[in-house]
Protein backbone atom coordinates (compact mmCIF):
# COMPACT_ATOMS: atom_id res chain seq x y z
CA UNK A 1 0.00 0.00 0.00
CA UNK A 2 1.53 3.46 -1.00
CA UNK A 3 1.63 5.39 2.17
CA UNK A 4 1.32 9.65 1.61
CA UNK A 5 3.99 11.45 2.60
CA UNK A 6 2.05 13.83 4.35
CA UNK A 7 -0.52 11.71 6.55
CA UNK A 8 -4.39 13.25 6.61
CA UNK A 9 -5.27 14.40 10.20
CA UNK A 10 -7.97 12.56 12.02
CA UNK A 11 -9.99 12.80 14.94
CA UNK A 12 -11.09 9.48 16.73
CA UNK A 13 -13.94 9.01 19.34
CA UNK A 14 -14.02 5.33 21.06
CA UNK A 15 -15.94 4.44 23.84
CA UNK A 16 -18.18 1.14 25.17
CA UNK A 17 -21.48 1.34 24.89
CA UNK A 18 -23.54 3.70 26.46
CA UNK A 19 -20.67 5.88 27.59
CA UNK A 20 -22.16 8.98 25.84
CA UNK A 21 -19.94 9.16 22.33
CA UNK A 22 -23.37 10.56 20.47
CA UNK A 23 -23.73 13.66 22.40
CA UNK A 24 -20.27 14.65 23.13
CA UNK A 25 -19.36 14.00 19.46
CA UNK A 26 -22.12 16.39 18.11
CA UNK A 27 -21.06 19.01 20.57
CA UNK A 28 -17.50 18.77 18.81
CA UNK A 29 -18.77 18.54 16.02
CA UNK A 30 -20.89 21.85 15.34
CA UNK A 31 -17.59 23.43 17.64
CA UNK A 32 -15.53 22.92 15.03
CA UNK A 33 -17.46 22.37 12.11
CA UNK A 34 -16.36 18.60 11.23
CA UNK A 35 -18.25 15.77 9.44
CA UNK A 36 -18.80 12.64 11.66
CA UNK A 37 -17.48 9.05 9.94
CA UNK A 38 -19.92 6.73 11.91
CA UNK A 39 -17.32 3.51 13.25
CA UNK A 40 -20.40 1.35 14.86
CA UNK A 41 -21.12 -1.49 12.90
CA UNK A 42 -24.64 -1.79 14.53
CA UNK A 43 -25.34 1.75 13.58
CA UNK A 44 -24.93 1.24 9.83
CA UNK A 45 -27.94 -1.23 9.46
CA UNK A 46 -31.45 0.28 8.13
CA UNK A 47 -34.80 -0.25 10.49
CA UNK A 48 -32.30 -1.47 13.51
CA UNK A 49 -33.04 1.82 15.24
CA UNK A 50 -34.54 1.37 18.82
CA UNK A 51 -31.85 -2.00 19.69
CA UNK A 52 -29.00 0.28 17.94
CA UNK A 53 -29.60 3.36 20.29
CA UNK A 54 -29.32 4.57 16.89
CA UNK A 55 -28.59 8.43 16.35
CA UNK A 56 -31.69 10.57 14.79
CA UNK A 57 -31.72 13.06 12.43
CA UNK A 58 -33.17 15.41 15.70
CA UNK A 59 -30.25 14.29 17.56
CA UNK A 60 -27.76 14.83 14.52
CA UNK A 61 -28.45 18.79 14.86
CA UNK A 62 -27.53 19.70 10.92
CA UNK A 63 -23.75 17.50 11.60
CA UNK A 64 -23.66 15.49 8.19
CA UNK A 65 -23.15 11.54 9.45
CA UNK A 66 -21.67 9.06 6.98
CA UNK A 67 -22.07 5.43 6.64
CA UNK A 68 -24.92 5.24 8.82
CA UNK A 69 -28.74 3.63 8.17
CA UNK A 70 -27.35 2.35 4.68
CA UNK A 71 -27.23 -1.51 5.43
CA UNK A 72 -30.01 -3.75 4.92
CA UNK A 73 -30.51 -5.68 8.14
CA UNK A 74 -28.91 -8.94 7.29
CA UNK A 75 -26.31 -8.14 4.68
CA UNK A 76 -22.46 -9.04 4.19
CA UNK A 77 -20.45 -5.92 5.29
CA UNK A 78 -16.95 -6.80 5.87
CA UNK A 79 -14.12 -4.64 7.52
CA UNK A 80 -12.80 -4.33 4.55
CA UNK A 81 -15.72 -2.63 2.66
CA UNK A 82 -15.81 -0.44 5.60
CA UNK A 83 -12.04 0.67 5.40
CA UNK A 84 -12.17 1.33 1.33
CA UNK A 85 -15.40 3.21 1.96
CA UNK A 86 -14.78 5.38 4.79
CA UNK A 87 -11.14 6.08 3.55
CA UNK A 88 -12.56 7.57 0.53
CA UNK A 89 -14.65 9.65 2.15
CA UNK A 90 -12.06 10.69 4.20
CA UNK A 91 -10.16 11.54 1.24
CA UNK A 92 -12.97 13.63 -0.58
CA UNK A 93 -13.16 16.02 3.16
CA UNK A 94 -11.82 19.25 3.17
CA UNK A 95 -11.88 18.83 6.84
CA UNK A 96 -10.15 16.91 9.51
CA UNK A 97 -13.01 13.52 10.01
CA UNK A 98 -14.63 13.37 13.34
CA UNK A 99 -14.76 9.01 13.18
CA UNK A 100 -17.10 8.28 16.18
CA UNK A 101 -17.64 4.42 17.23
CA UNK A 102 -17.35 1.59 19.27
CA UNK A 103 -16.21 -1.04 17.01
CA UNK A 104 -12.63 -0.82 17.94
CA UNK A 105 -11.41 -3.14 14.80
CA UNK A 106 -13.17 -1.22 12.22
CA UNK A 107 -11.40 1.84 13.33
CA UNK A 108 -7.99 0.31 13.64
CA UNK A 109 -8.55 -0.90 9.96
CA UNK A 110 -9.26 2.47 9.25
CA UNK A 111 -6.33 4.18 10.11
CA UNK A 112 -3.84 1.99 10.52
CA UNK A 113 -2.11 -0.27 7.46
CA UNK A 114 -4.28 -2.89 7.96
CA UNK A 115 -3.54 -5.63 5.50
CA UNK A 116 -6.56 -7.35 5.53
CA UNK A 117 -7.34 -11.04 4.16
CA UNK A 118 -9.91 -11.33 1.67
CA UNK A 119 -10.26 -14.98 0.69
CA UNK A 120 -13.98 -15.82 0.12
CA UNK A 121 -15.65 -17.75 2.79
CA UNK A 122 -16.24 -21.43 2.74
CA UNK A 123 -19.35 -22.23 3.66
CA UNK A 124 -18.20 -26.16 3.88
CA UNK A 125 -16.14 -25.35 6.89
CA UNK A 126 -19.01 -23.42 8.89
CA UNK A 127 -21.33 -26.68 8.28
CA UNK A 128 -18.44 -28.73 10.62
CA UNK A 129 -19.56 -26.26 13.32
CA UNK A 130 -23.37 -26.46 12.61
CA UNK A 131 -24.02 -28.33 16.02
CA UNK A 132 -21.98 -25.92 18.46
CA UNK A 133 -24.07 -23.29 20.00
CA UNK A 134 -22.94 -19.94 19.72
CA UNK A 135 -21.40 -19.98 22.64
CA UNK A 136 -19.59 -23.18 22.26
CA UNK A 137 -18.16 -21.97 19.39
CA UNK A 138 -16.81 -18.83 20.76
CA UNK A 139 -14.91 -20.42 22.64
CA UNK A 140 -13.26 -22.58 20.28
CA UNK A 141 -12.77 -19.23 18.85
CA UNK A 142 -10.54 -18.27 21.95
CA UNK A 143 -9.03 -21.17 22.28
CA UNK A 144 -7.51 -20.57 18.91
CA UNK A 145 -6.82 -16.93 19.57
CA UNK A 146 -7.75 -14.85 22.48
CA UNK A 147 -6.89 -11.53 20.54
CA UNK A 148 -9.46 -11.95 18.15
CA UNK A 149 -12.38 -13.71 19.89
CA UNK A 150 -12.03 -10.06 21.84
CA UNK A 151 -12.46 -8.84 18.21
CA UNK A 152 -16.10 -9.87 17.62
CA UNK A 153 -18.98 -10.64 20.11
CA UNK A 154 -20.38 -14.20 20.86
CA UNK A 155 -23.83 -14.03 19.11
CA UNK A 156 -21.91 -12.92 15.96
CA UNK A 157 -21.74 -16.35 14.77
CA UNK A 158 -20.23 -15.60 11.10
CA UNK A 159 -17.89 -13.32 11.82
CA UNK A 160 -16.18 -16.46 14.48
CA UNK A 161 -16.80 -18.87 11.86
CA UNK A 162 -15.10 -16.13 9.53
CA UNK A 163 -12.26 -15.68 12.00
CA UNK A 164 -11.69 -19.39 12.84
CA UNK A 165 -11.77 -20.34 9.21
CA UNK A 166 -8.97 -17.55 8.67
CA UNK A 167 -6.55 -18.72 11.66
CA UNK A 168 -6.91 -21.78 10.93
CA UNK A 169 -6.28 -21.29 7.17
CA UNK A 170 -3.15 -19.06 8.22
CA UNK A 171 -2.08 -19.37 11.25
CA UNK A 172 -3.26 -15.57 12.70
CA UNK A 173 -6.53 -13.37 11.80
CA UNK A 174 -4.74 -10.62 10.12
CA UNK A 175 -1.21 -9.64 8.35
CA UNK A 176 -0.82 -6.67 10.20
CA UNK A 177 1.06 -3.68 9.65
CA UNK A 178 0.35 -1.01 12.68
CA UNK A 179 2.20 1.68 11.14
CA UNK A 180 -0.52 4.61 10.57
CA UNK A 181 -2.28 5.76 7.66
CA UNK A 182 -3.25 8.83 9.35
CA UNK A 183 -2.35 10.92 11.47
CA UNK A 184 -4.64 10.59 14.29
CA UNK A 185 -5.85 11.02 18.03
CA UNK A 186 -7.85 8.73 19.36
CA UNK A 187 -10.04 9.85 23.03
CA UNK A 188 -10.96 7.30 24.82
CA UNK A 189 -14.48 8.29 26.37
CA UNK A 190 -14.73 6.09 29.45
CA UNK A 191 -16.57 6.31 32.74
CA UNK A 192 -16.56 5.08 35.93
CA UNK A 193 -17.23 1.36 36.21
CA UNK A 194 -20.27 1.67 37.82
CA UNK A 195 -21.91 4.82 36.70
CA UNK A 196 -21.25 3.18 33.07
CA UNK A 197 -23.30 0.22 34.33
CA UNK A 198 -26.10 2.09 35.79
CA UNK A 199 -26.20 4.22 32.45
CA UNK A 200 -26.83 0.93 30.20
CA UNK A 201 -29.71 -0.61 32.49
CA UNK A 202 -31.32 2.83 32.28
CA UNK A 203 -30.64 2.88 28.53
CA UNK A 204 -32.18 -0.91 28.24
CA UNK A 205 -35.26 -0.04 30.32
CA UNK A 206 -35.81 2.79 27.89
CA UNK A 207 -35.44 1.32 24.58
CA UNK A 208 -37.77 -1.58 25.42
CA UNK A 209 -40.40 1.36 26.77
CA UNK A 210 -39.86 3.06 23.51
CA UNK A 211 -40.90 0.09 21.38
CA UNK A 212 -37.85 -2.03 20.78
CA UNK A 213 -40.40 -5.56 21.41
CA UNK A 214 -42.57 -3.96 18.40
CA UNK A 215 -39.33 -3.02 16.09
CA UNK A 216 -38.84 -6.68 16.45
CA UNK A 217 -41.85 -7.58 15.97
CA UNK A 218 -42.01 -5.68 12.64
CA UNK A 219 -38.86 -7.06 11.34
CA UNK A 220 -40.62 -10.67 12.18
CA UNK A 221 -43.99 -9.14 10.15
CA UNK A 222 -41.30 -8.46 6.88
CA UNK A 223 -39.94 -11.65 6.84
CA UNK A 224 -36.82 -11.16 8.65
CA UNK A 225 -34.92 -14.27 10.39
CA UNK A 226 -34.20 -12.45 13.36
CA UNK A 227 -31.69 -14.97 14.37
CA UNK A 228 -29.33 -13.77 12.02
CA UNK A 229 -29.38 -10.43 13.58
CA UNK A 230 -26.21 -10.52 15.45
CA UNK A 231 -26.93 -7.41 17.25
CA UNK A 232 -27.67 -7.72 21.58
CA UNK A 233 -31.69 -8.36 22.59
CA UNK A 234 -33.06 -8.99 18.63
CA UNK A 235 -32.82 -12.96 19.08
CA UNK A 236 -33.54 -12.40 23.04
CA UNK A 237 -36.56 -10.13 22.07
CA UNK A 238 -37.73 -12.88 19.27
CA UNK A 239 -37.62 -15.42 22.31
CA UNK A 240 -39.90 -13.84 24.33
CA UNK A 241 -42.68 -13.16 21.43
CA UNK A 242 -41.80 -16.96 21.40
CA UNK A 243 -43.09 -17.56 25.08
CA UNK A 244 -39.38 -18.59 25.86
CA UNK A 245 -38.25 -15.91 28.09
CA UNK A 246 -40.30 -14.25 30.24
CA UNK A 247 -40.50 -10.16 30.78
CA UNK A 248 -37.63 -9.94 33.39
CA UNK A 249 -35.60 -13.05 31.62
CA UNK A 250 -35.62 -10.91 28.54
CA UNK A 251 -34.28 -7.41 30.20
CA UNK A 252 -31.67 -8.82 32.80
CA UNK A 253 -30.34 -10.85 29.86
CA UNK A 254 -30.44 -7.74 27.34
CA UNK A 255 -28.65 -5.21 30.44
CA UNK A 256 -26.46 -8.13 31.42
CA UNK A 257 -25.28 -9.26 27.73
CA UNK A 258 -24.45 -5.24 27.60
CA UNK A 259 -23.03 -5.04 30.16
CA UNK A 260 -20.29 -7.68 29.41
CA UNK A 261 -20.10 -6.17 25.83
CA UNK A 262 -18.95 -2.45 26.80
CA UNK A 263 -16.56 -4.55 29.40
CA UNK A 264 -15.14 -6.16 26.25
CA UNK A 265 -15.23 -3.05 24.86
CA UNK A 266 -13.45 -1.36 27.35
CA UNK A 267 -10.46 -4.17 27.16
CA UNK A 268 -9.95 -3.41 23.70
CA UNK A 269 -9.52 -0.02 23.61
CA UNK A 270 -7.15 0.02 26.69
CA UNK A 271 -5.05 -2.89 25.11
CA UNK A 272 -4.99 -2.58 21.52
CA UNK A 273 -5.21 1.15 20.66
CA UNK A 274 -3.00 4.06 21.63
CA UNK A 275 -5.69 5.76 23.43
CA UNK A 276 -6.37 9.23 25.45
CA UNK A 277 -8.43 8.18 28.01
CA UNK A 278 -11.28 10.92 29.19
CA UNK A 279 -13.60 10.06 31.52
CA UNK A 280 -17.25 11.67 30.15
CA UNK A 281 -17.44 14.21 33.88
CA UNK A 282 -18.63 18.25 33.22
CA UNK A 283 -15.20 18.21 32.13
CA UNK A 284 -15.23 15.92 29.16
CA UNK A 285 -15.88 18.64 26.59
CA UNK A 286 -13.10 21.06 27.65
CA UNK A 287 -10.74 18.50 27.74
CA UNK A 288 -11.44 17.15 24.06
CA UNK A 289 -11.74 20.88 23.04
CA UNK A 290 -8.11 21.38 24.47
CA UNK A 291 -6.94 18.51 23.21
CA UNK A 292 -8.39 18.80 19.80
CA UNK A 293 -6.43 22.14 19.70
CA UNK A 294 -3.08 20.78 20.36
CA UNK A 295 -3.26 18.56 17.94
CA UNK A 296 -4.66 21.04 15.11
CA UNK A 297 -1.97 23.42 15.69
CA UNK A 298 1.12 21.13 16.18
Amino acid sequence: MVQKNSLKKVIVIVGPTGVGKTKISIAIAKKYNLEIINADQSQMRKKLNIGTAKITSEEMCGVKHHLIDFLEPISEYSIKDFQDDARKIIDNLDTIPLIVGGSGLYVDALITNYVLSIKKRDEEHDDKFSSLSNEELYQYLYSLNEEAALKTHPNNRKRVLRYIQIIEDNGKLIDTDNTPYYESMIIFLNDDRNVLYDRINYRCDKMIENGWIDEVQDLINQGYNINDIKEIGYKDIKDYLNNILSYDELVNKIKQDTRHYAKRQITWFKNKMNCIEVINDSNAFETICNLIDSFINQ
